[in-house]
């Protein structure tokens, strides 16, 4: 189905629909913004919303994005040369370096830095190789240091003519109001999880068990769901997390200083489990209010049941308060031994469950 001769209407994305149409419509009428902003959580799908919208501007068969072209598959794959995606660098990455390593995790604390968006800048001050336009997508733009996102300013306060720039960002409150305000805004909503679980099972081949539950596990995140359903290393470590809060809250005051050392110890781990805590602690909140529904963690449901009983509202609440803040400690280099110590002697205690 198309809205024009040139436009899909369908532009092959699960969800987040009255997006895709209503930017095939504007594309059709060409009313082509200079900058979009997608917003969401992580693994909402952002990013494959923006390598769809950049097939729909470069793609050469009509209609458009069809998908299968050289141009539709090479974007794909991040190998079209008028396509740049760009996103942060580990914290102490040198540029000299070839390539910076991929992410350990979605909570990996990384820098989008002024060297990135001037090698950018320098980029776009040549015309495309192929297309109408360059477009260049920059992933996760909260991570952008002050510098960085000053400097970005400048290029979307004057874009070149041939540019079209796409943002991501979990929230559009995390970025500069200037840079917010010069973009074409767009939210992506969780799924339905019954949406979320029949994808797995037919277009990713997932058993409808583990589908069921990674369905929960993800709230609503397609692309959070289909990679731990192919990195069992995932959830690996959700169970390590969440075996390691079990343990800590039956320990004494010494046992758990002792905790926060050894998970000091592997730092570049402790953004996800600060993460997978967060979650628990929310389902139990979920469970004392009655609403089973909302809950992630479906697979330790009797856990979570006796922790709902166990615990008063007032210690859960408070347990949430002190995640969060670690977590934000944690991203301001606090001494992450010293924040870790101060979350464990705060939780409450149980005994052996």
């Amino acid at each position: 189905m198309t809205v024009h001769s040139e436009i899909r209407l369908d532009w092959g994305v699960l969800g987040h629909e009255e997006i895709v149409h209503a930017l095939a419509r504007r594309l059709a009428s060409a009313r082509i913004a200079h900058a979009y902003l997608f917003t969401g959580p992580h693994g909402i799908g952002k990013t494959t919303l923006a390598r769809k919208l950049a097939q729909a501007l470069l793609c050469t068969r009509t209609p458009r994005p069809c998908g299968e072209c050289s141009t539709c598959q090479r974007i794909a794959r991040d190998r079209h040369p008028d396509v740049q995606v760009i996103e942060g660098v580990p914290v102490g990455y040198k540029f000299d370096d070839k390539v910076p390593p991929p992410r350990l995790n979605d909570s990996e604390r990384r820098i989008l830095k002024i060297d990135q968006v001037r090698a950018l800048q320098h980029t776009l001050a040549h015309a495309p190789f192929e297309g109408r336009w360059k477009v260049i997508i920059l992933r996760r733009f909260e991570e952008a240091n002050e510098e960085a996102a000053n400097a970005f300013l400048k290029t979307l306060e004057e874009p070149p003519r041939h540019t079209r720039l796409i943002l991501t960002a979990r929230d559009a409150s995390l970025l500069l109001p200037t840079i917010t305000s010069r973009c074409q805004v767009w939210t992506l909503r969780p799924l339905p999880l019954a949406r979320v679980e029949t994808a797995l099972i037919q277009n990713y081949g997932v058993a409808p068990e583990s589908a069921r539950v990674l369905a929960h596990l993800s709230a609503g995140r397609l692309g959070w769901a289909v990679q731990a359903s192919a990195q069992p290393t995932l959830l690996e470590a959700r169970a390590r997390h969440l075996d390691a809060l079990t343990t800590a809250l039956a320990e004494g005051h010494a046992e758990r200083l002792s905790r926060a050392e050894a998970l000091a110890r592997q730092s570049e781990d402790v953004p996800a489990l600060l993460e997978t805590w967060l979650g628990w602690w929310r389902d139990v909140i979920w469970m004392q209010l009655g609403d089973d529904s909302r809950i992630t963690n479906i697979d330790r449901y009797t856990t979570l049941r006796e922790y709902a009983t166990r615990f008063t509202r007032e210690q859960v609440h408070s347990t949430l308060k002190t995640i969060r803040a670690t977590a934000r400690y944690v991203t301001q280099n606090v001494n992450t031994r010293l924040a870790l110590e101060v979350l464990l002697l705060n939780l409450p205690r149980t005994s052996v469950v």
